[in-house]
């Protein structure tokens, strides 16, 4: 008996330094409602590596539930939280993915803001020359930093061969380009900068296997804050 209850001692002294050592790696620590306690919390590889929230007044939460590619461990995700210039913004250090408010409305809940669009955030890794890029997008809209630190704008997916692409912000000029190769750097520039003050963008281009137009209006609230976020993450040590 003295022997089982020694055994149980020690489980439950492993089980309390694990709980422990999750808590103190995070001083905000939450658990999702598939969690299992008597698993181990196993953290994930992460892209954004910093002890201390990307803004001011972040907020670093660990997440911590079970790992349902495994399903023989909890694992615990880092989300910062918190508002960018009175946009709230979410954003998960793994991979820089994430939501920033894209209405004046949204509240970044996944249930309240059904009837939304946020922006969208990520980042990529080159696994053959561990370089990242990361990105903003809207609808058909895409906007990012390249590996080698220039901007780009992407409008929608799978052209139709030998297709254009365009945008037009408010009642400015439209800039158009060929689908395959993309905007040029001046008019990137001179597009990012009529994002970040317009109101609303139109986009256009032919989507396989259909040759007719498609387009698509996208609200730019919140634009503006975007960018600046997505870049902060960028720079972020990797």
């Amino acid at each position: 008996m003295k022997n089982i209850g020694r055994t149980v001692g020690i489980v439950t002294g492993l089980m309390f330094s694990a709980m422990s050592f999750a808590d103190s790696d995070c001083p905000n620590t939450t658990y999702d409602s598939g969690y299992k306690k008597q698993l181990p919390v196993v953290g994930r590889d992460e892209l954004i590596k910093t002890n201390t929230p990307l803004f001011a007044n972040g907020k670093i939460t660990c997440l911590i539930g079970l790992n349902y590619r495994k399903m023989s461990e909890n694992e615990k995700l880092r989300i910062e939280t918190g508002s960018f210039k009175n946009i709230k913004y979410r954003i998960y250090y793994t991979d820089g993915s994430g939501s920033i408010q894209g209405d004046k409305n949204s509240t970044l809940d996944t249930i309240k803001d059904l009837h939304v669009t946020n922006w969208s955030t990520g980042c990529k890794v080159d696994g053959m020359e561990d370089k990242h890029w990361c990105y903003i997008q809207k609808k058909d809209l895409m906007v990012g930093i390249w590996k080698d630190g220039k901007s780009f704008i992407s409008i929608g997916s799978e052209h139709f061969p030998n297709s254009n692409i365009a945008i037009r912000i408010d009642q400015q000029t439209p800039n158009s380009a060929s689908a395959e190769s993309g905007f040029n750097r001046k008019q990137t520039t001179q597009i990012i900068e009529q994002l970040k003050s317009g109101s609303k963008a139109l986009t256009r281009y032919q989507e396989w296997p259909y040759e007719q137009n498609k387009d698509q209006t996208i609200d730019l609230y919140g634009f503006a804050e975007a960018w600046e976020i997505i870049n902060t993450v960028y720079r972020t040590p990797k």
